[in-house]
């Protein structure tokens, strides 16, 4: 139990959920339909699933408790990063490890409620439901520029020491650099190495990565 885990990556900050709820809500809503047709009646109509989403509720404790898990922050320095991320509008990641039913989802803060309990000075409860985030932008695809290369006379061919290949990575679907970079580096908050070195790529945001891209892993 030691090492289940449920995390939250909002822009490229880890927030670990010190106090496991006693309960994780998940549901996916159907969409099928239910149509008439002629002389065989009430049919069902298949559809495909509903986006996932996710409820719990716990609280942020000010300190250190044997049923706590990982280290712990501050709770009203939590509370504002979720609420930035609401109000801004970006999406965030949601990780469960330690367990068979791994889960790594991009997901939408749908609401987010907290209170303070009398006789509890600093720790805050809360309740939080996510939705499954899918985006739907145009997707960007940076072709190199073609550059005209002046005429040159060529030497006869140098024996010389191979360069060392470039280390490429291939973006699955369900990745996030915070996870490459652990894979790489050992440490999630090395992706700004990832980062910087393929920004022409990614782009502005580094939430934003899709699969079949391919970035080089300095």
């Amino acid at each position: 139990m030691s090492k289940y885990r449920m995390t939250l990556i909002i822009g490229g900050q880890e927030i670990n959920i010190p106090v496991l709820p006693e309960k994780l809500n998940v549901s996916s809503p159907g969409k099928n339909e239910l149509a008439t047709v002629l002389e065989l009646g009430e049919v069902l109509l298949l559809r495909k699933k509903g986006l996932r989403i996710l409820a719990w509720e716990s609280f942020f404790p000010a300190a250190k408790a044997p049923y706590t898990t990982g280290r712990i922050k501050n709770p009203i320095s939590i509370v504002r990063v979720i609420q930035k991320a609401r109000d801004d509008k970006d999406p965030v990641r949601f990780l469960i490890t330690g367990t068979d039913l791994d889960c790594n989802i991009r997901m939408g803060i749908e609401s987010f409620e907290y209170e303070e309990r009398s006789g509890e000075l600093g720790d805050l409860y809360y309740t939080i439901k996510l939705y499954e985030w899918k985006d739907i932008s145009p997707k960007r695809i940076a072709l190199p520029e073609k550059q005209e290369e002046p005429a040159t006379v060529q030497e006869p061919a140098r024996a010389k020491d191979p360069e060392p290949a470039t280390k490429t990575y291939t973006v699955k679907s369900g990745d996030c650099l915070w996870n490459i970079a652990k894979q790489f580096y050992g440490k999630g908050s090395d992706y700004t190495k990832i980062y910087n070195a393929n920004k022409g790529i990614i782009g502005a945001n580094p939430n934003l990565i899709y699969p079949g891209q391919a970035f080089i892993i300095p």
